[in-house]
């Protein structure tokens, strides 16, 4: 499995996201806060709770200074966060539902990428699978965070925690807003499949240089 270090990961999300200069400074420090917020909420490896795994290390990160290297999969676990932060969601929050969906997510990244991209963004085909009443998405085989709500109801004793799914079709996302769903309540809905793509391509493009910097390959 190919990893990355840090500094490629960075530049390869401020690719991602267009981001330069004081945007890519700010991304950056945004990174630092959610890795540093992972590895503080510590883990526990024979722990059968979800939230208990990491959201962005493979495995028990080193002592801070120590080179640590990152999948793919790591790497777009960090951006889905950071888009998730700019949405308004705090960063705890944002760390614990990363942490909470992790297997889930991990493994429709890792089958997004095994589709090519002239077939997934094929408009023509998402056209063709379109039905009334489906919620859109630009990909022909979507991956969608939904979430309900991120805390417990502090008056109702059956709504204790967050509600959140990936889904991977439309069809689940029906089943998930129709089970979970009720009226005044509303979801938060992301779409990755293009990000997933798009960040991938931007790894492959980057390269180590001296010190441990990257940069990405013109």
């Amino acid at each position: 499995m190919q990893k990355y270090k840090r500094n490629q990961v960075q530049d390869a999300i401020f690719r991602t996201m267009g981001a330069q200069r004081a945007r890519a400074d700010e991304i950056r420090f945004r990174l630092k806060r959610l890795l540093a917020t992972d590895r503080s909420m510590g883990w526990r490896r024979q722990s059968q709770d979800k939230a208990r795994q990491y959201a962005f290390y493979g495995a028990e990160p080193r002592g801070t200074g120590a080179d640590v290297m990152y999948s793919a999969y790591e790497a777009f676990a960090l951006l889905a966060a950071v888009t998730l932060l700019e949405h308004g969601l705090p960063q705890v929050v944002v760390v614990k539902l990363m942490r909470q969906i992790r297997d889930e997510l991990e493994l429709a990244h890792a089958q997004t990428l095994e589709k090519h991209p002239s077939d997934l963004f094929d408009q023509e085909a998402i056209r063709a699978r379109a039905k009334p009443g489906m919620i859109a998405f630009d990909s022909a085989d979507p991956v969608i965070l939904i979430f309900l709500r991120l805390t417990g109801s502090s008056v109702d004793e059956q709504n204790t925690g967050t509600v959140v799914s990936v889904c991977t079709n439309p069809n689940e996302l029906s089943r998930f807003m129709k089970k979970h769903g009720s009226p005044g309540t509303g979801f938060s809905i992301f779409e990755f499949s293009r990000l997933i793509h798009l960040l991938a391509e931007n790894l492959s493009r980057t390269r180590v240089v001296k010190r441990g910097r990257a940069v990405i390959s013109p």
